[in-house]
């Protein structure tokens, strides 16, 4: 498996999601944030390519197979607020690497949306409707942790901007800062290629090995329904 900040972030948040999704690849249904995130970070991409507005919305529209609730007037808000110009950088850039120098070590990949090459420095767009320091969690870590080691440079900066406030939040990312992000998705990323041979040895026991942890993620998880009955009858039996 290779792995991702999604991912990893997935299974620390809910075994039992990421389980149901990476591990028998049942698909969630499509929620209208995540649509809209998408095609609001489409129309951004082609901005910044050359394309101009309209063009650009109507794309990133497109991509999203013209999603209910994801409208061009709100696409248009949200890619405007990103004030992008174009040819500004390199968009979606993406990255494949070991998370260690060990034999065999997982891989971590991702995708860029605005890599600045000349400035070190890469910003994720937000379409969030609660914004958060970058520090909050270990994404942009990671993120410049991989740009550090394909560039050859001892820091990054990095930037979430929140696009319905024109609010970001960033930071200059040491090396030291950089390797926790890399050693918090290691240690997770081993924990779960364990788990998932002790899986393959008992796969009757998939509940006791990636367990649910029930949160407010539970509204946006289409798994819920079933999870909820699922551990219901099991406490029950246990009971």
């Amino acid at each position: 498996m290779i792995f991702s900040y999604s991912r990893l972030n997935t299974y620390e948040r809910c075994n039992y999601r990421f389980y149901r999704k990476y591990i028998l690849k049942e698909e969630e249904q499509p929620k209208l944030p995540l649509s809209l995130g998408k095609a609001t970070h489409k129309a951004i991409e082609s901005l910044v390519k050359g394309a101009n507005e309209h063009e650009a919305i109507t794309e990133g529209i497109i991509e999203v197979d013209f999603f209910p609730g994801v409208t061009y007037d709100e696409v248009a808000f949200l890619a405007r607020r990103a004030n992008v110009q174009p040819h500004m950088g390199q968009t979606e850039v993406h990255f494949t690497l070991p998370l260690s120098d060990e034999k065999n070590a997982p891989l971590v990949q991702g995708y860029i949306d605005l890599l600045q090459f000349h400035a070190a420095s890469i910003t994720d767009w937000k379409t969030n409707r609660s914004p958060y320091d970058v520090l909050g969690t270990y994404q942009m870590g990671l993120y410049c942790w991989a740009m550090s080691k394909i560039y050859g440079t001892p820091y990054f900066r990095g930037t979430l901007f929140f696009l319905r406030y024109r609010k970001s939040s960033t930071h200059l990312f040491t090396s030291a800062e950089m390797d926790r992000a890399r050693l918090w998705a290691l240690q997770l990323a081993k924990e779960i290629n364990t788990k998932i041979i002790v899986h393959d040895m008992l796969p009757e026991k998939a509940a006791d090995i990636f367990p649910a942890s029930p949160s407010g993620d539970c509204k946006h998880c289409s798994f819920a329904v079933e999870c909820m009955k699922e551990f219901s009858v099991k406490t029950l039996k246990e009971g």
